[in-house]
């Protein structure tokens, strides 16, 4: 046994070896020869036979990337890692692919890969997408499927069976630090699983209570703490005893019919946090430090790193900037340091950022891996506190991941990547992912309104005001806007000396043309009365908020035949 053991180790040890660069190698090669000293050769095959740790993931993405990412650093991290065996629950096209991947990628390590179609599709049934529920990928049948993994691997299996007593559950978008066999012994003390409380959100801000209560249910405390469900270990026992599926399932069915959103912000969280209510064991704060892939934080948590001493320059220093309601933007993570498990959760997933985006999460360097190096190191001092000076050292949350990655073919293209539905959740996955940075533009592009708005134009007026014809204007003889008619000044004439024109926006014009900006003359225009500012809003909602914050596409401004009034 002895044997097998050391050539199992060996091999994970080539496996990880491949995926560091030169400078990172021996380091990780001691860790996993630490391993090797410690573990406990005096079990026998039977006893390691019933010790199982059964880990398991369920993804439909083709970017294998996370998850070989999680497997690689819990073997990693184990001091046991003979014991680990790892099942990926995935859609029948993908399982034949990561199986083959495993082999190169991952040899030396139990991997178990499963699917089933007639599942999948009972699951997915159950699925309702609201335009409240965030990115589109959150409504795969695979975010619910650690709801139903004995389903999927008592079919499949070589290690589950009966004797199974607990299962252990984790995220793809997840990096392990910490010895998962101790965390799958532990006690449960009776309950269906354990999980980590993160009570910097509470229950209510997911569920809306009132629509909780119209549907009959009570004894649900909104200002409960929430739960993380990126690692959770589960009693199968306990778990089938209390019908927690069955329970998930009738809150997916509310959801569903409900006339109003019963919950916001996620999919699969919500429902599962009803349906614990509370009853599950702590795993403890170390195994989950999440939020590595969030774009915000909110005033409850920013005003947390206030608390510590982070003031606005040492945010700017870690480009973060200060965001909406006392909130900031992006995440930064001072629990990493210490943490045996890293969360990816969030839309800035480090694997689909753009290698353009800077404003990316931050997190504090994890102490097990302070002698590796990482291409942005930020250390701060944030002075005198109550229990003394506090010295952070900050990396990008994605170098740490990136850490454990080997290359880019684990995300080759496949047949399914050209199926439209794929594609439509990779572009909006993707533009979740770089949302920070779009925002920031839509912001530097509102600001640059504003200065523009300020800028006193012929006449007086300003970019953005409200005017109405104080005259019948024509065009070559023709009259095309009437005495009256309601417009919104877009900026200086781009044909004219500024001294000379405006281009206005009118909401309609006599002829039969479509384009409504037209250069006037600033005699031609007069103020709109104050009172009749909102009837130009209402009577025209076609146009939309755009219009009146002087939005609207110019190009309609640009064209010749209409700026060349005589």
């Amino acid at each position: 046994m002895r044997s097998k053991q050391l050539v199992a180790l060996l091999l994970a040890v080539l496996a990880l070896s491949a995926i560091l660069t030169t400078r990172n190698m021996h380091m990780l090669n001691t860790a996993l020869q630490q391993s090797d000293t410690d573990l406990d050769t005096s079990a026998s095959s039977t006893e390691l036979n019933d010790g199982w740790i059964h880990v398991c993931m369920c993804s439909d993405d083709p970017d294998f990337r996370p998850a070989v990412v999680s497997i690689r650093s819990s073997v990693a991290s184990a001091a046991q890692p003979e014991r680990l065996v790892f099942h990926f629950i995935t859609t029948p096209e993908l399982a034949k692919r990561f199986w083959r991947m495993s082999k190169l990628q991952l040899p030396g390590i139990r991997i178990e890969v499963h699917s089933d179609t007639e599942f999948q599709d009972a699951i997915q049934s159950r699925i309702s997408f609201r335009q409240t529920s965030g990115r589109k990928v959150l409504a795969s049948a695979f975010n619910f499927a650690p709801f139903y993994l004995p389903l999927f691997l008592s079919s499949s299996s070589e290690t589950f069976s009966t004797e199974t007593k607990r299962l252990l559950y984790m995220d793809a978008d997840t990096l392990i630090l910490g010895d998962l066999g101790k965390l799958f012994d532990m006690d449960l003390k009776g309950k269906p699983c354990a999980a980590v409380p993160y009570c910097n959100q509470r229950l209510k801000h997911y569920i809306n209570f009132r629509v909780l209560l119209e549907l009959g249910y009570t004894g649900i405390d909104p200002e409960s703490c929430i739960a993380n469900r990126g690692l959770v270990l589960i009693d199968l026992d306990v778990w089938t005893k209390l019908q927690i599926t069955e329970s998930i399932e009738q809150f997916l069915e509310a959801y569903r019919t409900a006339d109003k959103d019963l919950w916001v912000s996620g999919m699969s969280q919500p429902p599962w946090l009803l349906a614990m209510n509370g009853n599950y064991e702590n795993l403890g704060d170390d195994w989950n430090c999440n939020g590595l892939g969030r774009d915000t934080m909110d005033k409850v948590e920013a005003d947390q790193l206030r608390s510590h001493g982070f003031t606005k320059d040492m945010l700017h220093s870690l480009r973060v900037q200060e965001g909406y309601r006392g909130g900031i933007s992006p995440y930064v993570a001072t629990c990493s340091s210490e943490a045996k498990l890293l969360h990816y959760n969030g839309a800035m997933k480090p694997w689909l950022l753009d290698s353009a985006t800077l404003e990316i999460p931050v997190c504090t360097m994890p102490n097990n891996l302070i002698a590796y190096n990482f291409h942005w190191i930020q250390e701060l001092n944030t002075g005198p506190m109550a229990d003394g000076h506090i010295n952070y050292k900050f990396v990008t949350c994605a170098d740490i991941w990136s850490l454990y990655l080997a290359d880019d073919l684990l995300a080759s293209p496949t047949e399914h990547e050209q199926d439209a539905l794929y594609q439509e959740k990779q572009q909006d996955s993707k533009k979740w992912a770089n949302k920070i940075t779009q925002d920031r533009e839509k912001e530097a592009a509102r600001k640059k309104r504003e200065q523009e708005q300020k800028i006193k134009l012929p006449g007086g007026f300003v970019a953005g005001q409200q005017v109405i014809a104080s005259h019948d204007i024509s065009v070559r003889g023709k009259v095309i806007v009437r005495k009256g008619v309601k417009g919104v000044v877009q900026g200086a004439s781009a044909n004219h000396p500024i001294a000379e024109r405006l281009n206005v926006f009118f909401t309609e014009r006599s002829d039969s043309r479509k384009i409504r900006s037209i250069n006037v003359l600033p005699f031609e225009l007069q103020e709109l009365p104050k009172e009749e500012k909102d009837s130009l809003k209402n009577q025209h909602s076609d146009m939309g908020a755009n219009l009146l914050s002087g939005e609207h596409v110019k190009s309609e401004g640009v064209k010749k035949d209409e700026l060349s009034r005589k």
